[in-house]
């Protein structure tokens, strides 16, 4: 048999062997073909994510036995010469990072709390921007009118060459500049609004992840939060960055406020609610100390840096 373009015909010449061992040939090398299993990989859900606070390297992860089982470790690689730290065990690791986690982690009453009042902030500058480009597109056409009345003073002989040269080169840079600030407030707009929005959901996930598992999604968030991550003597260290760093400070001050009936955990929700009623407005708000704002009134144009 002769197979052409995926189709079989008969053959005109007597075959060399039999059907049977041909057969079992090709079962052979196409058995042979197959492509190898690659290296099962390991699971090593937080390297990448610190450093060693002792010399800098890198931390890498293996699987070590101990304590009646087996166990991850993180430990530093020493690839920049001598170091003293020791492993850690990931177990250990985890419970600190989801410490860490926990502190810039909003309640569900605290989210809904803000996106209301983010809510109310987008309705008041959908209004102020409709206003600001009426009154540039006006602007606009102000000056478009007096350039065409200087023009038409011009060719009328009404002025001379000179003042009607100085008049439409002060003409020509009102108009360039209200044209920019056009450009640019199309182009910006008011984009603090949907950063803000976009952190006050991420710091309430995090509440969700300080209590799960997913280890990958717990290193993601870790990224996003804290900077210069590094591990010294078995211990997280990390930075908290802008705009998370001031949620642990706020939330201290909340749970020490007396309007928060004192000491208080994140968890407890009400008591926290209370603090953020009473900092929340800031005409609400009598006293003339600028840290006792609320945390949104604060962190209003800061996402956007």
């Amino acid at each position: 048999m002769i197979v052409h373009n995926g189709e079989t015909y008969e053959g005109g010449f007597p075959a060399i062997v039999s059907r049977a061992t041909f057969e079992k040939v090709q079962e052979v090398l196409k058995n042979r073909a197959k492509p190898r299993h690659s290296k099962k990989r390991h699971y090593f859900p937080f390297t990448g994510l610190l450093k060693c606070g002792e010399c800098g390297a890198a931390i890498t992860a293996q699987w070590a036995h101990g304590n009646g089982g087996t166990y991850r470790y993180y430990r530093c690689t020493k690839w920049l010469g001598s170091c003293s730290q020791r492993y850690l065990r990931e177990d250990l690791l985890v419970e600190q990072i989801k410490d860490k986690i926990s502190k810039v982690a909003l309640c569900e009453d605290w989210k809904e709390k803000m996106l209301a009042k983010v809510e109310v902030w987008e309705k008041e500058n959908v209004q102020s921007s409709q206003s600001f480009a009426q009154n540039l597109e006006k602007e606009i056409k102000e000056t478009e009118q007096k350039l065409d009345k200087l023009v038409n003073a011009f060719l009328d002989g009404s002025i001379e060459k000179e003042i009607y040269l100085a008049k439409k080169d002060e003409l020509i840079k009102t108009k360039t500049d209200l044209n920019k600030r056009r450009s640019d407030f199309g182009r910006k707009g008011n984009n603090w609004i949907e950063p803000l929005r976009e952190w006050i959901l991420s710091a309430h996930h995090a509440e969700k992840l300080a209590l799960s598992n997913d280890f990958y999604e717990i290193k993601s968030l870790a990224e996003k939060i804290g900077t210069n991550r590094r591990l010294l003597d078995r211990k997280l260290i990390f930075d908290f960055q802008k705009p998370f760093d001031f949620l642990p400070k706020y939330k201290e001050k909340c749970e020490r406020s007396p309007a928060a009936g004192g000491a208080s955990e994140q968890t407890n929700c009400p008591q926290n609610s209370q603090c953020l009623d009473w900092s929340g407005w800031p005409d609400l708000n009598r006293r003339p100390q600028r840290p006792e704002r609320c945390a949104l009134t604060c962190l209003r144009y800061t996402p956007t840096q």
